[in-house]
């Protein structure tokens, strides 16, 4: 069972990755941008990093704030990828290259992520943002290269300790989001279908409207899904 929903998941996450669908299907997915298109809209700007970009999930966020958009992974995961590089090493860019640096979900990912950030101050110029955001309560993905979780005060600490300032930092979902995401990976992975997608999304919608109501309790946000920062390169 568990077999068959990983694989009719990422069949579905296949197809609607890159459109606004794709963002309605998943209490994770609705969580994820409805906490950080407003840091986009509010520090994404001039030539922008997509670090750990994937799929594209979010370029076309990053597109309509950004002057000029630029794509990695550490794997050839898309054709319009502008270059593949592991931030672990040297990016192949010039120091202060990049106004800013989005950097979703991708930290989890490396064996050692405390040598990524250095790398990214450098290619950000003199007062430059990165958008960072880590999981903290969330389930096994992308294995076998799922190797961390984050708390806020060791994304504080790894970014104090490359040199960032620290600009905002705040958590987002909670433990009922992230026990119902269980829930509602079942039911799209259920319901959905090309051209009509209207009851998988509904069913995504009902579960993340019951777990924001769920997690309103947990102020200190102690079960936090995710840790979302902006850092900022001292000028």
């Amino acid at each position: 069972m568990i077999g068959w929903l990983q694989r009719r998941w990422n069949e579905v996450c296949d197809r609607t990755i890159g459109s606004d669908e794709f963002w309605d299907l998943a209490v994770d997915h609705r969580t994820a941008y409805g906490a950080l298109l407003p840091l986009i809209h509010r520090h994404v700007k001039g030539t922008t990093l997509d670090l750990g970009a994937g799929r594209l999930a979010w370029r076309a966020a990053i597109r309509s704030r950004a002057s000029s958009y630029f794509a990695t992974d550490a794997f050839p995961t898309h054709p319009d990828l502008d270059f593949v590089s592991d931030a672990q090493g040297l990016l192949p860019v010039p120091d202060s290259t990049f106004d800013s640096i989005f950097c979703c979900s991708v930290l989890e990912h490396m064996p050692q992520p405390w040598t990524a950030l250095p790398e990214l101050l450098r290619v950000l110029k003199p007062g430059g943002v990165l958008i960072l955001s880590v999981p903290f309560l969330y389930y096994l993905h992308g294995q076998p290269h799922d190797y961390f979780r984050f708390t806020r005060y060791g994304v504080e600490k790894l970014a104090r300790d490359a040199g960032f300032e620290i600009v905002e930092l705040s958590a987002a979902g909670g433990l009922a989001h992230a026990t119902l995401q269980a829930g509602s990976m079942l039911t799209t992975s259920l319901l959905y279908s090309p051209g009509f997608p209207l009851a998988a999304r509904s069913a995504s919608w009902l579960l993340t409207a019951i777990a924001r109501l769920l997690d309103s309790t947990d102020r200190g946000q102690v079960f936090a899904q995710s840790i979302n920062a902006v850092l900022r390169r001292p000028a």
